[in-house]
């Protein structure tokens, strides 16, 4: 810019505006670029070829300037040393901005390589997260969804169909057994013969769900449907066929086991006007293990909704008064003098109405509510007990029923002594009426605990004897103190010598080992004066007294 300024200023009649003035203004400008590219060196690669240029320039004009004012000779070489250093520095410029092109070329490349990849890597996304909706995590076959997709696209009224739901109900304990891993690829073997199998036999009858014949709800329960034929017979032959292939062992390598398979079966439209509900239906029939193919009851799947239904009311039912006690004593037969009452349970469910105990607390064992159900039991006991000293005198007991669950819960005994406790109950006023089948499901720990309930003073009665399968042995191991015969030892009696030789028998078997027995389920005049000929036997029935609340026994005492 000041040489350029310099140049402007040249013809006007000012000082110090020569020659040399304007080389000296151009070496020192291009000094200064120099030193400022200089500067650059090591912050940027481009400036080093800025730096070339700019100095193969400014050695060619300080050549120039050194031979005009005489200190080097005039030579072509020193007339062209300007021209010459331009040209290398445009040479250095141009190989710089070959690189700059050269990189940038690659940096787009690389860009392009980088967005190919991006698109495959979205692409394979896609498909991995169609297949994730549409499969089964383990199994890789179409899922529910996809089963539900494809029932809904056929019309059940105008193409009726079958489904069946088959139920591996041993896969839990292979998993446990031999780890996830083995267990999963087990399955997987499994359901690809399974699959070729059902392709097999049903042919174009078989309704195809995303190219597979069989489609996974979860681990344990996968489907397959086929269209209704005109012979029923036939198609019950088919499913039966299927059934028998199913109950065969598995062998694939050294493993050889049974999955332990049950099939549901359920029709459309009769079992269900849209996927959903015929699934469930064969989900409802799957779940019947006395046979290994069951169809669809709506009575049974009405059972199974109200079992359903009262488990998950069972625990509302014992805080909002639903659930009451009533006592039914246990008399002394030679005398009708009530030594004991037992406790039994009674429920009132709003939609089902009056729910017999045997209909629910089966179930209740099984799902494992009914540790909190003995504890209520065992609380409203001990709340009632004054109620019943008052009618039945301060020698009276009360007996609870435990479970098995309650005996193996190893804080029972504990929570038992706590509840006596809060109440002023001696845990000897207390009966715990264990059942024969619950004492010997695990005799060991059945024994612990009753010794240790015994321990405690808690009166200990083995309840429906002869019902199980105790051995004499195990009977005599337990600290028990009543034994309450079972009430079908009183079935026809008086009719057959050889029953009451089998009742004598366990009676002198209570006797022998100095136990209180109590026989279950008299309910007859008759029966109750044959009893009469054994002394010390209580008694428990109808002919005596109904079950009956205690506080309504208070008001209207019999």
């Amino acid at each position: 810019m000041a040489a350029g300024l310099h140049l402007l200023a040249a013809p006007l009649p000012l000082p110090l505006l020569g020659q040399d003035v304007f080389l000296i203004i151009s070496a020192a400008g291009g000094a200064f670029i120099l030193a400022l590219v200089l500067s650059q060196l090591r912050k940027h690669v481009y400036a080093r070829y800025y730096a070339l240029s700019v100095l193969a320039i400014v050695l060619g004009a300080v050549i120039s300037s050194l031979r005009t004012i005489g200190w080097f000779p005039v030579t072509p070489l020193t007339d062209s040393a300007f021209f010459l250093g331009a040209a290398a520095g445009s040479l250095i410029l141009t190989s710089g901005v070959g690189r700059l092109l050269l990189e940038e070329r690659k940096r787009r490349l690389s860009s392009d390589i980088r967005v190919q990849e991006e698109q495959k890597l979205r692409a394979r996304i896609e498909r991995d997260y169609d297949r994730v909706l549409k499969t089964h995590r383990v199994t890789g076959k179409p899922n529910r969804p996809m089963l539900e997709e494809a029932l809904g696209n056929i019309d059940c009224q105008q193409t009726p169909y079958t489904l069946c739901l088959i139920r591996l109900a041993r896969f839990n304990e292979l998993e446990q057994a031999l780890g996830y891993r083995t267990a999963e690829d087990l399955l997987k073997q499994y359901l690809r013969l399974l699959n070729r199998y059902l392709k097999r036999t049903l042919g174009d009858r078989l309704i195809m769900i995303n190219g597979y014949g069989i489609a996974t709800l979860d681990t344990v329960n996968h489907a397959f449907a086929m269209d209704r034929g005109s012979d029923p017979a036939q198609d019950r032959e088919l499913l039966e066929t299927i059934s028998h292939w199913l109950s065969e062992n598995f062998r694939e390598g050294r493993f050889s086991f049974s999955w332990a398979a049950s099939m549901g079966v359920a029709y459309a439209p009769e079992h269900g006007t849209d996927a959903a509900s015929v699934l469930s239906s064969a989900g409802f029939a799957s779940l019947d293990e006395t046979r290994p193919m069951a169809i669809y009851d709506p009575a049974i799947a009405d059972w199974q909704y109200q079992q359903q239904i009262l488990m998950l009311d069972v625990e509302d039912a014992l805080r909002c008064g639903d659930m009451w006690l009533e006592y039914q004593p246990k008399v002394s037969i030679r005398d009708g003098k009530v030594r004991s009452t037992e406790a039994l349970i009674r429920w009132q469910h709003p939609e089902f109405g009056r729910i017999p105990p045997d209909h629910w607390i089966p179930l209740a064992e099984q799902v494992g509510i009914i540790h909190s159900v003995t504890l209520w039991v065992l609380d409203q006991a001990c709340q009632d007990f004054t109620a019943l000293r008052q009618r039945y005198g301060d020698s009276i007991g009360v007996a609870v029923n435990i479970s098995a669950k309650d005996v193996a819960h190893p804080l029972f005994h504990e929570e038992a002594g706590a509840i006596t406790r809060r109440y002023g109950v001696s845990p000897d006023q207390v009966i715990l009426e264990i059942t024969e089948t619950a004492a010997m499901a695990d005799p060991e720990v059945a024994r612990r605990a009753i010794r240790t309930l015994s321990s405690m003073g808690f009166r200990i009665a083995l309840d429906d004897f002869g019902s199980g399968h105790s051995s004499l042995g195990n009977l005599a191991s337990f600290p028990l103190d009543e034994l309450k015969i079972d009430r079908s030892f009183l079935q026809d009696v008086l009719l057959y010598p050889v029953r009451q030789k089998i009742l004598r028998a366990a009676l002198e078997l209570g006797e022998a080992l100095d136990l209180d027995v109590v026989v279950e389920g008299v309910e007859d005049e008759a029966i109750a004066l044959w009893l009469q000929q054994f002394p010390g036997l209580h008694g428990q029935g109808y002919y005596w007294a109904r079950p009956e609340r205690v506080r309504a026994a208070l008001v209207s005492p019999r």
